[in-house]
């Protein structure tokens, strides 16, 4: 405004001017900046170079570090199941072929630099293989050290005072009631061929049956008799029996897969120089896990052509397996045997055990 000559400015004028503005400033909330954007005065005054760290990469890293601590746990979180898609792909991969599935694996080709995350991708695999596969992963046994040889005594023994008593070597088994572990739901794999297959998996499973019902040990003589009495002593079914140019494979060759897939174990003693080594067979550790006793009592009354008291006695006896609810209502294997004798047959093999059972019940149909 104009100020009119007849207006006397007063000495104390400007004392009181200067007290209005200094209240005035001083009641003013501070003037808000935004985050990493310096006032144009600051940096021309106290930043008159901007510096290295002042840039648009700097201020990305100060958000990530400052910002929401929730992003540190996202990215842990994807980055662990990453991990866990990757060690159920490694897991199936190795059960393809049958290979152990070993800690220093999972390490090398799963984990990398996460190896302290192992129990955490290990316990999410399992809930995915369980729940998309219904399989799960169990430890193999450690090695027995009466089939060991001198080497490995000494280095299982130097495991030993180290504390380390595990094999950390892991193979799938089903998870599915034994209701549903039936040839119509878990046939067997395609790979190659579905007969090689089952055939394969019935001659491991005979073999192992045999050693195990043996005492868990078979001398190499009477091996060799029984894969002649199993007509394989020279040549057993291939993994693809439909191929014409390889319909059969060597026994040699496939005891020597079997060894290598662990469901063997073939030791030997050197004896004085000029006399043979002796050779045993043991049931390897895939063999002990895949082939339970009560797998292998299955056999045994698949091959006795039914169940019986008798039969159930010496099962548990052996196997120490639990007795079959159905076996008192079964007619004991002898009785079967003598009736089969006296229609006239020679032997009471278990074809003729199961014919004279299949003409007993037809009579009761007919006398019905």
């Amino acid at each position: 405004m104009d100020l009119d000559d007849s207006m006397v400015l007063g000495p104390g004028i400007f004392s009181q001017l200067a007290q209005a503005i200094y209240t005035r400033r001083k009641n003013m909330p501070p003037p808000q900046r935004r985050r990493g954007v310096p006032a144009e005065d600051d940096e021309e005054m106290e930043n008159p170079q901007r510096g290295a760290g002042s840039g648009p990469e700097s201020q990305d890293e100060e958000e990530s570090d400052g910002g929401d601590p929730m992003n540190g746990v996202r990215r842990d979180t994807a980055t662990e199941e990453q991990l866990v898609k990757r060690l159920v792909r490694y897991a199936l991969a190795c059960e393809y072929s049958r290979t152990p599935i070993r800690r220093e694996g999972i390490k090398e080709k799963v984990l990398g630099p996460n190896g302290r995350a192992f129990r955490k991708v290990f316990a999410g695999a399992q809930k995915q293989l369980i729940a998309a596969f219904g399989m799960e992963m169990v430890e193999l046994p450690a090695k027995d050290r009466s089939v060991m040889s001198l080497d490995q005594k000494r280095k299982a023994g130097k495991s030993q005072t180290q504390g380390q008593t595990s094999s950390n070597a892991y193979i799938l088994v089903s998870t599915l009631p034994a209701a549903y572990r039936v040839p119509a739901i878990i046939a067997p794999s395609k790979a190659q061929s579905q007969e090689g297959e089952a055939s394969y998996v019935g001659l491991y499973s005979t073999i192992v049956a045999i050693i195990t019902l043996s005492g868990g040990e078979l001398s190499d003589a009477r091996m060799r008799r029984h894969l002649q009495r199993l007509v394989v002593d020279k040549n057993m079914p291939s993994l693809n029996p439909n191929d014409g140019n390889r319909a059969t494979e060597n026994t040699e060759l496939v005891l020597q897969r079997m060894i290598k897939q662990g469901y063997l174990v073939k030791t030997s003693e050197s004896k004085m120089q000029g006399d043979d080594d002796t050779i045993t067979w043991h049931v390897g550790p895939r063999g002990k896990v895949e082939v339970t006793n009560e797998a292998i009592a299955g056999i045994v009354r698949m091959v006795y052509g039914g169940s019986s008291p008798e039969l159930e006695k010496k099962l548990q006896g052996t196997l120490k397996v639990a007795e079959r609810a159905d076996a008192d209502e079964s007619e004991p294997v002898e009785d079967v045997a003598d009736q089969s004798r006296n229609d006239g047959h020679a032997e009471a093999g278990p074809s003729a055990v199961r014919r004279s059972r299949r003409r007993a019940a037809a009579h009761d149909d007919d006398d019905e």
